[in-house]
């Protein structure tokens, strides 16, 4: 193995991070990951984390595939929090034109195996009131995707790195890449960050474009419900609704969402709460119109995480050190996409060995 024995730092304990770390791991290599938040702080920790790309600029469709093959095996594997649901869009008159116009570039996953890709009819179904205005379905996609409860996801990937002699965590932050590429401690550095990258990294003009997008969710105690709903086109192109069951250490279904851009500066030191109960109450009311049996329910938390979009995801050496490799901008998909470039990561190091 090319990058046996070799030092790598791996900046970021969310779920791209983490996924790096246990690649580098598989190939003897001796990590320290920098990780100084809690996992509850963490952007992954919120996510609604479900296999399938959504809110991500450009990227290569083999790092979804190769992330959605990694995913099965483990739900299949029985990985704590990771299970397959049954996921339904619902479609609109509009809402099915839009898809028929998107569907080789909203769906172009639709064929892969275990998918289980459909579209059928609602024309029987009751119309809803949907902020104010009556919306009939006429049509449904239905498939089978991964979902991940993310803080048993999270800390089952950390407990594994913890275990392992060859990884090392520092609980601090890193102010400064430059500070730890200098060629003494580590042979390799991978910069990990999400939307910390904005700050952190000054030399990329479409990093520094990059735009962050709150995403709200609220947390409910409702068992009856058993599949996914995920609804972005119109009417709900604006106002996003995904309702999410979730298996692990409790039995809990998520709902969102919102895509806010931030419009101030944030600190990625500090805890989330951008519009917290405001749009987290707003979350609620959209949810309860579409499922009214989430109405009432008890609800268990509320959470904000923040997107990094960036105009294509990044994973690749930085133009001005060899030894700084860059992997974030990866919007709202970061589970859709972690494994398949944490494998990326280790083709671009062993490439520089």
């Amino acid at each position: 193995m090319m990058l046996k024995n070799r030092r790598i730092a791996v900046v970021g304990g969310g779920v791209i991070g983490l996924s790096v770390a246990h690649r580098l791991l598989d190939q003897e290599a001796a990590v320290t990951v920098f990780s100084p938040q809690p996992l509850s702080d963490i952007t992954s920790s919120v996510a609604a984390a479900y296999w399938a790309p959504y809110w991500v600029g450009d990227y290569d469709h083999s790092i979804a595939t190769g992330t959605l093959t990694q995913l099965q095996r483990l739900a299949r594997s029985k990985v704590d929090g990771v299970a397959e649901f049954s996921f339904e869009e619902w479609l609109t008159e509009e809402g099915a034109r839009e898809l028929d116009q998107e569907i080789e570039t909203a769906y172009w996953w639709r064929n892969l195996p275990w998918i289980n890709f459909v579209r059928e009819s609602m024309e029987s179904s009751s119309p809803i009131v949907f902020q104010g205005q009556e919306v009939r379905f006429v049509e449904k996609v239905r498939f089978t995707s991964v979902v991940a409860r993310m803080p048993d996801y999270l800390a089952w990937l950390e407990r594994r790195l913890v275990e392992s002699p060859s990884v090392f965590f520092e609980r601090q932050w890193v102010d400064c890449l430059d500070s730890i590429c200098d060629g003494n401690r580590f042979d390799f550095v991978v910069n990990c960050t999400g939307w910390g990258a904005k700050s952190l990294v000054q030399n990329d003009p479409d990093t520094a474009q990059m735009r962050l997008l709150a995403g709200h969710v609220v947390i409910v105690d409702a068992p009856a419900i058993s599949s996914a709903i995920s609804l972005s086109r119109s009417p709900f192109r604006g106002a996003p609704v995904y309702v999410v069951p979730r298996s692990g250490s409790r039995r809990d279904v998520l709902c969102g969402g919102t895509a806010i851009d931030v419009t101030e500066t944030l600190n990625p030191r500090d805890r989330v709460t951008y519009k917290l109960n405001e749009k987290c109450d707003d979350v609620l009311e959209r949810t309860s119109s579409v499922l009214p049996s989430v109405r009432g329910r008890s609800e268990l938390e509320r959470g904000v995480g923040i997107r990094p979009m960036r105009k294509s995801v990044r994973i690749e050496r930085d133009a001005f050190r060899d030894d700084l490799v860059h992997c974030y901008g990866h919007g709202g998909s970061g589970l859709t996409l972690s494994w398949g470039s944490a494998d990326r990561v280790v083709e671009i190091l062993a490439a520089g060995c």
